[in-house]
């Protein structure tokens, strides 16, 4: 049946009408005339297959991943940049008019200087000798042999993997993970149980100047896939980096963002829409980057963070930078943020995916929240509370996943006048 795509989903799908009845169309751009298959019915939707393109839409973009449509990666590869940029403000509007009916224009989408080759980070299952992505909603891999959106370096790393795996096929490997910053290299084989790698580093050594191997043992069925149980192969153990005029190390299992320029463009903007000499507190600091960032231009900063791995790391950026005006503290951010809450003007918060939840309540009181999220929905269901103590001020979506629908956003909260 033929049908014009109107709008968006939330998961980049095309959205028609057939008889009445909203139909999600994957692969599918609005404006575009296509012919369909419903694949699923539900009662007040259904799924449906684009069979045929009548009309194509200016903002089609012809996919140059051999696997798009079959990984689960990347959603949107078919819309062309500015398309993509569009999509992800229109999500973060809808996503917050549905859930907290909060009616806001955001800013255009801050773009990413790379569409593709910017991740610096990757982690790929492993069975026997097969490494990829697992299908969308399966647990079966698409086998690769490169990933658009990763780095040059990780490419080559795939490359290398795959013919390594392919005759050193092993059942207790369960993934192996790439992280490339500055031309500096570290992989980690996760397995099972302790196993014998020392020959895959003799290969990785050959072809990088700068790599570390790193053996991963986890016993978890689980989707977890980094584990604190770490040993080290051989070379480098960490990534050594400079950025704002901070020097930090990396290693691999420390947070740090998978789009370097992005992440910078977000430190830009949030030291930019923070007050000079101001005491911040900064919850889910990480390795303590961010908090280091903004000690240039506060008073004095607060760093929280629960993982001691990372606490550890972001004293060690203290030390070693002679920062006078941060203390860390390891712990729960929601056990002490409250303790911390009266000495501070501003909150920065970056939260897990799951954002702040019931723990909203005990943000309320501070003068300024700038709040980053990596997901819209718990954005908007924390401003859904938030919104009766504070202003939105500032709504930015920045594109650190170009070609996913996924969207960090940026938001900027003042406190009302009760």
């Amino acid at each position: 049946m033929r049908t014009e795509i109107f709008d968006y989903g939330s998961n980049g799908e095309g959205v028609a009408k057939i008889d009445g009845k909203i139909a999600l169309v994957p692969n599918s751009l609005v404006g575009e005339v296509v012919d369909i298959s419903i694949e699923k019915d539900h009662p007040n939707y259904c799924l449906a297959r684009a069979e045929h393109i009548i009309k194509a839409s200016p903002n089609r973009s012809a996919p140059i991943c051999p696997y798009f449509g079959e990984c689960g990666g990347c959603d949107i590869q078919h819309f062309n940049f500015q398309e993509q940029l569009k999509f992800k403000a229109l999500l973060v509007q809808k996503t917050l008019k549905k859930i907290a009916d909060i009616s806001v224009q955001p800013e255009p989408t801050v773009a990413s200087e790379k569409f593709f080759n910017y991740r610096n980070k990757i982690s790929l299952a492993v069975r026997g000798s097969l490494i990829g992505f697992f299908k969308k909603s399966s647990n079966n891999i698409v086998n690769v042999d490169e990933c658009k959106i990763a780095s040059e370096n990780i490419n080559k790393l795939i490359k290398i993997s795959n013919e390594y795996f392919k005759t050193n096929p092993n059942s207790e490997i369960k993934n192996i993970v790439f992280r490339d910053i500055c031309n500096q290299v570290l992989v980690g084989v996760v397995s099972r149980k302790k196993i014998e790698i020392s020959n895959f580093y003799t290969i990785l050594s050959k072809n990088f100047k700068k790599i570390g191997l790193f053996l991963i043992i986890n016993k978890r069925n689980d989707s977890v896939v980094l584990t604190e149980n770490i040993f080290h192969i051989g070379g480098i153990s960490e990534i050594n980096i400079e950025n704002f005029g901070v020097k930090y190390c990396l290693d691999l299992l420390g947070f740090h963002q998978t789009n370097l320029d992005v992440q910078n463009k977000i430190y830009f903007k949030v030291l930019e829409l923070i007050g000079e000499n101001k005491n911040i507190i900064n919850g889910f600091s990480g390795s303590g980057l961010l908090s280091a960032i903004l000690a240039k231009k506060a008073k004095m900063v607060y760093g929280i963070e629960i993982n001691r791995s990372s606490h550890e790391t972001s004293e060690r950026l203290k030390k070693e930078n002679a920062i006078s005006n941060l203390k860390n503290i390891h712990g729960d951010f929601n056990k002490e943020f409250p303790i911390l809450k009266s000495k501070a003007d501003v909150l920065v918060i970056d939260p897990p995916k799951k954002g702040l939840g019931e723990f909203c309540k005990s943000v309320v009181g501070i003068d300024e929240i700038i709040y980053v999220s990596c997901s819209p929905i718990a954005l908007a269901k924390d401003l859904r509370y938030l919104k009766k103590y504070y202003i939105i001020d500032t709504v930015i979506p920045f594109d650190m996943f170009p070609n996913t629908v996924n969207v960090e956003t940026l938001v900027k909260l003042k406190r009302r006048d009760l």
